[in-house]
């Protein structure tokens, strides 16, 4: 909770929040339709208990996220991190339930040491508690995406119309989270073809996950309040190049189960992750996504022990000493395969191993089979003090989380020299400059800031050097330092900084670093 309180509004934030407001107040889901509402909802209703003030019924005739998010700011100045603050408190919950299905399903599966093992590391993943108490999608789409395979998984190994249910609802809940749980269909149909292997009745997998599927699409109706549902594919204005083929071809004209903003969300967002974009590693800049970029952030954004624990417990499942179920051991290893493959080869966006949360709960409970009930016991208590050892680096990087990386990375203040970004440097900072400039006795600050709060709403007074930089004192944070191009607010006005705009801070060294992200300079 201390970060929940103690970082200022992220990037994606800004806008999360107000969009999850505007689908409240209008029952409008056109606003930030990149994903799907539910988690923007559950993260303004505490917020919309408090009575932000906004004109939110304007923006349906001008759907832009961005435009609604500057204005809930200017609209609620004064207590806008306080509200920010409220949004926050259901991500928490979701993020404590993660910890809680992790530990159940290791439990019931692998052994009450297995899902404790799995469900610390969990709760002390630098990862699930840098992205845990922001409002946002990535660990709430984990949660969703992980309870659906889960009960897809009971319902397979044991059929029953309960249990097919209960793995229908729980899939179209994911799909309401994000639109890269639409990978959750792909996973069930490789887990129906193990069941299949597996059991007499090769029919019965099949039955499963067709009623799931079918009753998934009635939730996703549900939660876009079924808009639009049933529009053919041929009637959207369509941006990329695969609906679009679908939209021409034969299949285009027939009626589309799902909501028009369900569609129209994928279509853009997908389009948006084959588009032009700049991303970011080791200290190179590209147009185009790396195959190697996804594992190698992993690789650095997660702990040491982490790494070791994840490799003996594959081991383990491997050898046999965790389970002999083929279906268990498909459950724990085909959707993380599965969802990262499919994950980093469709989309060029290489922004953050956030992406990836949805692969960790299974991560979780691999890396838990490696104290699983019939692994030794010498085995099992070096592999608590492996999950110990998890625990004292995790709380050791209180409270830059989202600034974490292990010793594979280098030096805490050089590794944005790795990664940047949501990785790193997200626009978590300003609480903690303010507290640094009133230190220093200090009135302004010179401020190159990757973020779309004003700086101004924290009490900063500040000014965005453009030209020679004179003297004075300057805090630039990471992901500019590392040349990223975004845009820069500037008192009201918002300018775009070109790639390496800010390249001369590189020569100079930092007289502090804040959170390890964000550096202050003396000239």
């Amino acid at each position: 909770m201390s970060e929940a309180i103690g970082d200022s509004v992220t990037v994606d934030e800004f806008a999360h929040l107000p969009a999850g407001l505007y689908y409240l107040e209008t029952g409008h889901f056109d606003v930030y339709n990149l994903s799907p509402p539910l988690l923007r909802e559950l993260a303004a209703l505490p917020v919309l208990a408090a009575r932000p003030a906004g004109d939110f019924a304007r923006f349906t005739t001008f759907p832009e996220h961005w435009a609604l998010g500057y204005e809930f700011m200017e609209r609620n100045r004064d207590r806008y991190h306080l509200l920010f603050v409220l949004g926050r408190l259901p991500m928490v919950a979701l993020a404590l339930g993660l910890v809680v299905a992790v530990y159940l399903c290791g439990a019931r599966h692998l052994g009450t040491r297995a899902g404790l093992a799995a469900a610390a590391l969990a709760t002390f993943c630098p990862t699930v508690l840098a992205h845990g108490h922001l409002v946002g999608t990535d660990v709430g789409a984990a949660l969703g995406m992980f309870l659906a395979v889960w009960a897809a998984f009971e319902a397979l190994g044991a059929p029953t119309a309960g249990r097919t249910l209960l793995a229908g609802l729980a899939v179209g809940a994911a799909e309401l989270t994000k639109f890269s749980a639409l990978t959750l269909y792909p996973m069930l149909a490789v887990l129906a073809l193990v069941a299949c292997v597996r059991g007499p009745r090769r029919w019965q997998p099949w039955a499963v996950v067709a009623t799931a599927g079918v009753l998934s699409l009635v939730v996703v109706n549900a939660g876009y309040l079924a808009h639009g549902s049933g529009t053919p594919l041929a009637a959207y204005t369509l941006k990329s190049p695969g609906l679009r083929a679908l939209a021409e071809g034969p299949l285009g004209a027939l009626p589309l189960p799902l909501p028009a903003d369900f569609v129209r969300g994928f279509d853009k967002q997908h389009f948006e992750a084959m588009s032009y974009y700049t991303v970011y590693f080791h200290g190179e800049w590209s147009t185009h996504g790396r195959w190697y970029y996804y594992p190698a952030a992993f690789a650095l954004k997660e702990t040491l022990p982490m790494l070791v624990l994840l490799a003996a417990g594959l081991l383990a499942l491997a050898a046999g000493r965790a389970t002999r179920d083929r279906l268990l051991v498909a459950f724990l290893l085909v959707p993380p395969v599965l969802f990262t493959t499919l994950f980093a080869g469709l989309t060029d966006i290489d922004l953050g191993v956030r992406y990836l949360l949805p692969a960790y709960p299974f991560l979780f409970l691999v890396a838990g089979a490696a104290l699983a009930s019939a692994v030794p016991a010498c085995l099992a208590r070096a592999g608590a003090a492996l999950v110990l050892l998890h625990a004292l680096v995790a709380a050791a990087a209180t409270p830059a989380h989202l600034a974490y990386m292990n010793a594979l990375a280098g030096p805490p203040d050089t590794r944005w020299r790795w990664l940047v970004d949501s990785n790193l440097d997200w626009g978590q900072e300003l609480l903690r400059l303010r507290a640094y400039l009133a230190r220093r006795g200090m009135a302004q600050v010179g401020l190159v800031y990757f973020g779309r709060v004003a700086p101004e709403v924290y009490g900063i007074d500040y000014r965005v050097p453009r030209g020679p930089l004179g003297h004075g004192t300057f805090a630039v944070s990471a992901s500019l330092l590392a040349g990223r191009p975004y845009f820069i607010y500037d008192h009201g006005t918002v300018y775009d900084a070109p790639i390496d705009a800010f390249a001369t801070f590189r020569a100079h060294t930092p007289t502090a670093v804040i959170g390890h992200s964000l550096f202050v300079y003396d000239f």
